[in-house]
């Protein structure tokens, strides 16, 4: 059975996609979430109760390196998704060192543990918020 860990699975987006997963596929899904203003754990009470087995909540920051690379370990995990980042743009002029910390190092804490642990998969995940507004004319091109 493939073993998932979805980092910021308690958001809108990573807790919508952990609920396609375990519907369409016989996977072991592990959240890995710091709860902030973006994750919330009801987001995933459907999800516990319908799916208890294949289902893990782990709470924790993705800066966090012993516990990162623990989680990994104790579930097995062979496929990492990061959903876990700072996206709001007004938030990010504010405070911008919270946005280095999560988006920039946390990303490298998920990357260094994953190719630590050998032959494991990473997907990071992306919104378009990340980069601000597009002014004028442009329309999106999907790729």
């Amino acid at each position: 059975m493939q073993r998932i860990l979805v980092a910021g699975g308690a958001g809108f987006i990573g807790c919508n996609f952990v609920r396609l997963m375990l519907e369409k596929y016989e996977y072991q899904i592990v959240v890995y979430d710091k709860l902030t203003y973006a994750g919330r754990l009801e987001n995933l009470a459907d999800v516990a109760d319908a799916h208890g087995e294949r289902y893990a909540f782990v709470q924790g920051d993705i800066c966090d390196v012993d516990k990162v690379e623990a989680t990994i370990r104790e579930y097995e995990i062979d496929t990492i998704v990061n959903f876990a980042a700072e996206t709001h743009v007004d938030r990010s002029i504010l405070d911008p060192e919270a946005f280095i910390r999560t988006d920039v190092h946390g990303t490298y804490v998920l990357l260094e543990a994953a190719r630590k642990a050998g032959n494991l998969r990473y997907h990071q995940i992306s919104t378009d918020e990340v980069y601000g507004h597009i002014h004028g004319d442009h329309r999106s091109l999907e790729t």
